[in-house]
């Protein structure tokens, strides 16, 4: 059974904090959406929509120019191509980690279309090493092989999900899951290997599910609506 965390909520209630996480990644959808690459300011805007993207802003404007990422963002909003079309040349920017450059192509498709696809990062699931927090949820002899069983695995989450009540319309139930199982899995392995006083020092799993979903301005923008 998974305890109430209390320090993890708005104002005590869980339930607030999952609706405001959802209201922030409609309102990142929103973002992405409208957003044109023009300028060094929207090139920043894009990388610090993605939580891990952000440090890499200044090698890959450097390395690739406004253009070339103008044109790969504009291939990730093509909705006429397919999923592999879109990720390709904006996977291929010249990057220090091409791994998170692919993982930012796969988030940000998932919030352009989170009715179509589900979020598709390392962490959720590594196709070269068969890890990522979908494994702890599948059954023992089930092992994901491609592209395809993936997207059929999170189709499947999705419907058990909503069959529990958290029905979205969207995949960002099985993101907020997703993330969420990972963000405690990494809790409870750090703190195993540290003091358990020191856990306290640690942000709550919710909040840093947003932080890892990189809504961190956006529930900043749905605070000061409500306000």
């Amino acid at each position: 059974m998974l305890a109430k965390e209390v320090t993890n909520t708005a104002k005590l209630n869980p339930k607030e904090s999952l609706k405001a996480i959802i209201m922030a990644m409609e309102e990142k959808t929103k973002f992405l959406r409208s957003l044109n690459i023009n300028s060094e300011h929207d090139v920043r805007q894009l990388f610090d929509s993605v939580f891990y993207a952000r440090k890499h802003f200044n090698y890959v404007l450097e390395k690739n120019g406004i253009g070339r990422i103008r044109e790969a963002y504009n291939k990730l909003k093509d909705t006429s191509l397919d999923y592999s079309e879109r990720l390709k040349l904006f996977s291929s920017l010249v990057s220090e980690e091409p791994e998170d450059i692919l993982d930012m192509a796969r988030e940000i498709i998932h919030f352009l279309e989170p009715e179509q696809y589900p979020l598709w990062t390392r962490w959720i699931w590594n196709d070269k090493k068969n890890t990522g927090s979908i494994t702890y949820v599948l059954m023992d002899n089930v092992k994901l092989n491609s592209k395809d069983d993936y997207f059929e695995a999170l189709k499947e989450l999705r419907e058990i999900l909503s069959v529990f009540g958290l029905d979205t319309n969207n995949y960002f139930s099985t993101s907020i899951f997703l993330v969420y199982a990972y963000v405690r899995y990494v809790d409870y392995a750090t703190l195993l290997a540290v003091d358990r006083k020191g856990g306290g020092l640690y942000p709550p799993h919710l909040s840093t599910t947003a932080m890892v979903l990189g809504l961190k301005s956006f529930l900043k923008v749905i605070k000061v609506a409500n306000s």
